[in-house]
């Protein structure tokens, strides 16, 4: 307790030097922890873009399917496979859809689609497109002729709202495909490809133009916690047949990504690795000059009896304070940062919004308020600052009293 108490009056009897080191702690821990929201963000926003706003956390196909994406290898919706499907906990809403390739056609341009059946209410809880119109209205019935397409497939088709889009295709087990649907809206992705490329049917519509009858090529899976995604594509592998269903997690229907964000986060790492090392050094040089500075004093404590001991254990307990000060601040500083370009992201213009369109991504920069980035980031900064605090530490437990009190 008595350490204790002279610490703290230690510390506080050179305000100037004490606010010197929790400010260099207090910086590292600000940079490091915006740092790695921003990446974090980024890396939330591919995902959610990618996966939550269309694919889903888990797919359920025909076995097959994924290696070879024809309607051959289609599977047939039952209303005991749906109850499997929704069994797990976890799972908050399965969306079937039936997907299929075709050639869409205005009076003058003719361009290649993709053909998306959805379940009128189910879709609601995934792509959800009733909320991403910009134009016209959503569909009423699973078999409403109608079509709504990406805000761009209206211009590369040279169509307006209310004409009528042709579809030639090839449908299950070679039939042909062909159907004229009038244009009943447009929406937006976030995702600019589909923007250039999708075309949604109702699902009764989307089987009868591809003559599928009551198949789907795909169930997706909303989870309402996607950290138990793996906890449920296991409950469900076990639950179906192998031989029939493939159940794949959003890692494996999206592997470029994973490898992106991997790659991405290790170069992160070496960035943050090279701040650790420039932010370690410094902290090292400003306990260094504390040290320095206190050099008399320290001599002074030692030639009056205090063991070496206490006076380590003393020193200790002043960088441990201090770092605690510099640590605690830093967060409470990168908190307000990130939270406000995680409210208000940071718009993209020019060649980068151009390339970051092109991979599919919304041209913006998110961060992430994910408390954990930030306490491990004040965390790495304390220990980096406990580690190199032991070189000052032993050096001064190690002063000779009257060369001390000489300097």
């Amino acid at each position: 307790m008595l350490s204790l108490k002279l610490a703290w009056r230690n510390i506080w009897r050179s305000k100037r030097r004490t606010l010197i080191t929790i400010a260099s702690i207090t910086i590292a821990v600000l940079l490091s922890a915006v740092m790695r929201s921003m990446q974090e963000g980024q890396y939330k926003d591919m995902i959610d873009t990618t996966v939550g706003t269309f694919s889903g956390y888990i797919q359920v196909h025909a076995s097959g399917y994924w290696e070879e994406q024809t309607l051959e290898n289609s599977f047939i919706r039952t209303d005991s496979l749906l109850t499997q499907l929704n069994a797990p906990e976890g799972v908050s809403a399965v969306v079937p859809r039936i997907e299929s390739f075709a050639l869409g056609a205005g009076s003058r341009q003719s361009r290649p689609v993709m053909v998306l059946g959805i379940d009128v209410d189910a879709e609601r809880q995934l792509m959800n497109p009733e909320k991403r119109l910009e134009s016209g209205h959503y569909f009423k019935r699973n078999d409403e002729r109608a079509a709504i397409v990406g805000r761009e497939v209206l211009d590369r088709l040279q169509l307006q709202r209310g004409d009528s889009l042709v579809l030639l295709g090839q449908g299950f087990r070679g039939m042909s495909a062909t159907g004229l649907y009038p244009v009943k809206g447009t929406f937006s992705l976030p995702n600019p490809e589909m923007n250039k490329s999708l075309v949604l049917l109702p699902l009764s519509t989307a089987q009868d133009f591809l003559a599928a009858g009551d198949r789907l090529t795909s169930a997706a899976l909303v989870v309402s916690d996607p950290d138990r995604t793996a906890d449920i594509v296991q409950e469900l592998r076990e639950r179906l047949p192998g031989e029939a269903y493939e159940v794949l997690p959003w890692q494996e229907l999206m592997p470029g990504l994973v490898q992106g964000i991997e790659v991405d986060r290790v170069s992160g790492y070496i960035i943050l690795g090279v701040l650790y090392m420039v932010v370690g050094f410094g902290i090292l040089g400003t306990l260094l000059m504390m040290i320095s500075e206190r050099t008399y004093e320290l001599g002074i404590m030692l030639s009056v009896g205090t063991p070496r001991r206490r006076l380590a254990s003393i020193l200790s307990i002043e960088i441990l304070i201090v770092t605690m000060i510099g640590s605690i601040t830093g967060i409470l500083m990168s908190l307000p940062i990130s939270w406000y370009f995680n409210a208000y992201p940071i718009e993209l213009t020019g060649d980068m919004a151009a390339t970051m369109e092109n991979y599919g991504l919304q041209p913006m920069i998110q961060f992430s308020v994910d408390a954990s980035i930030f306490l491990s980031q004040a965390l790495i900064i304390f220990v980096i600052t406990l580690l190199f605090s032991f070189i000052p530490i032993i050096r001064a437990s190690r002063l000779n009293p009257v060369k001390a009190m000489r300097s």
